[in-house]
């Protein structure tokens, strides 16, 4: 018993432990595409009650060049379906709303309160999910600790991202199930879908384990279908049908000859920063005689199933190239990792009574050093740091504008409008052979335009626009350049070839702990146009 006690203790402080890196090394800014496209739909949810989630662009219909919408619409947002003035969000409405219930109570900054929260409730589920299904302190701890120090869930416990938050409620539900309360574990489920609607299948195999085991699974399916309901409503007043979402339709996004990419994308990079150290989780599955017996009936069903789910939903799904993109599958670490503590037991219990804690004891030492040393190696925790940047960036803008200036941008186009207070127009959906006259548009109607290039964009920008555009060659000297050199600012109309562009200041380097920086002035989280 008091043994029992120490470990849940220990998983207690592994769990706040986490929490407490995701507040010091994680990201406090709406920076990319993903982080401000969360952030922006929170305020708009907090704001409008979802009733301004479509917003009105009413410039789109004033500006002469193809597709002026697509330009308008920043990272994050798109046309909305069947409008050519007005913009959606592109992601779905799950974590956006629970970072709105978060700054309702605690302002702008409690957003980024919520993936490290859920990173600790994570950690703690996955102990409660081992204990139950083993009753084994042990194995729970083990597997607690083995997602706490995987360089995939370091890396995303930094981004204000739906990683971290979706799996605490794949766990959540798992541990739900295994107490035999179905509403609760319809209501994570529920959460599951609005947060990641491509997951809606998780819900099979625990609709399937409570048939089996006689479990009240109407009760589950009752308050999971009002998510699916939302989400297909959503999908068609935003995108136009209930089978089409904010990166596009099905078909387009699934697809049999991706399985061959994804196997071996996800494979070499599960071993790669996990090691096939986790290959010892198959022997829960495919050897169960080896193992202790379970506390409950039909794990495999339960755990194998809901595991397979998330594997199966993104298989074939369009791959990416980055290694990060392991993230997709991060729903089912609590789940691999509790298999692979109890394969360490399973292979070692029978050596001798203290054999097994004495090897789950050292993988956890061995498999956390190693964790934690590829998740540093990969930049984990500087993610925090290099997201200043952004702020920085729309701080000078916002400085040396006024406030009807246009930023001609990409990556920054949603976090000028935050910080800055700025419109911006994305240069990579303007029709090559319109940049001088958009440039020309937007002076004569008072709306002074700038170019805001991170580094990488500069040679892209050059190439979409130098052969038929004057502007494109950006031939003169940046007003202000990031002192890392990682952002460029070009007046477009005041081009001036013998200055010395002015620095802007780095935060980066300074930053310590917490540190969060309300939007521009107040104002709302998506500028509307006016």
């Amino acid at each position: 018993m008091i043994a029992a006690r120490a470990t849940a203790a220990a998983a207690v402080i592994l769990s706040l432990a986490v929490v407490a890196a995701g507040l010091h090394w994680g990201s406090t800014v709406g920076g990319g595409a993903d982080s401000y496209g969360y952030l922006s739909q929170a305020g708009q949810w907090r704001q409008t009650l979802g009733a301004g989630l479509v917003i009105d662009e009413p410039i789109a219909r004033e500006s002469p060049w193809p597709l002026a919408i697509e330009t308008w619409a920043p990272l994050g947002f798109l046309p909305a379906a069947g409008r050519r003035d007005a913009i959606a969000p592109l992601y779905p409405p799950g974590l956006p709303l629970v970072m709105a219930v978060f700054q309702s109570i605690g302002g702008f900054c409690a957003a980024f309160l919520v993936v490290p929260a859920c990173g600790g409730l994570a950690i703690w589920l996955t102990y409660v999910l081992g204990r139950r299904v083993f009753g084994s302190a042990a194995i729970a701890h083990s597997a607690a600790a083995f997602v706490a120090t995987s360089p995939i869930f370091l890396y995303q416990l930094m981004n204000p991202m739906t990683d971290v938050p979706v799996t605490a409620a794949v766990a959540l539900m798992l541990v739900f199930l295994i107490e035999a309360r179905a509403v609760g574990a319809g209501l994570a489920a529920a959460a599951i879908v609005l947060i990641r609607p491509n997951l809606a299948p998780v819900v099979v195999a625990p609709a399937v384990w409570l048939l089996a085991t006689n479990g009240r699974v109407m009760r589950f399916v009752v308050c999971v279908v009002p998510a699916i309901v939302a989400i297909a409503w959503t999908n068609t007043r935003f995108y136009g049908a209930p089978w089409m979402s904010g990166y596009g339709s099905a078909d387009a996004l699934y697809a049999v000859s991706y399985v061959g990419t994804n196997v071996r994308q996800f494979s070499t990079w599960l071993f790669s920063t996990q090691t096939p150290f986790v290959l010892l989780g198959t022997v829960f599955f495919v050897a169960p005689a080896l193992c202790r017996p379970s506390a409950i009936r039909y794990p495999r069903v339960l755990l194998g199933g809901s595991a397979a789910a998330v594997l199966l939903s993104y298989l074939f799904y369009l791959p990416f190239d980055a290694w990060w993109y392991l993230r997709f599958l991060l729903p089912l670490w609590p789940v691999m990792m509790i298999a692979t503590a109890a394969g360490v037991d399973a292979m070692t219990r029978r050596i001798h009574p203290w054999a097994s804690a004495v090897a789950l004891g050292i993988s956890v030492v061995l498999v956390g050093v190693v964790g934690v040393a590829t998740a540093a190696e990969r930049s984990a925790f500087d993610i925090g740091r290099w997201e200043r940047r952004y702020v920085d960036v729309a701080r000078f803008f916002a400085g040396h504008s006024d406030a009807k200036a246009v930023a001609i941008a990409l990556q920054h186009t949603g976090t000028l409008r935050m910080y800055a207070g700025r419109l911006t127009l994305r240069f990579d959906q303007l029709d090559p052979a319109w940049l001088d006259r958009a440039v020309q548009f937007l002076a004569d109607n008072g709306r002074h335009p700038f170019i805001v290039l991170e580094d990488g964009e500069v040679e892209v920008f050059r190439k979409r626009f130098a052969a038929l555009s004057d502007t494109g060659r950006l031939d003169w000297t940046p007003m202000g350049a990031f002192e890392t050199s990682r952002v460029v600012v070009y007046d477009a109309v005041a081009r001036k070839s013998d200055a010395q562009p002015l620095a802007i200041a780095s935060t980066a380097a300074r930053r310590t702990g917490w540190r969060c920086d309300e939007p521009y002035a107040g104002e709302p989280i998506l500028l509307r146009l006016k």
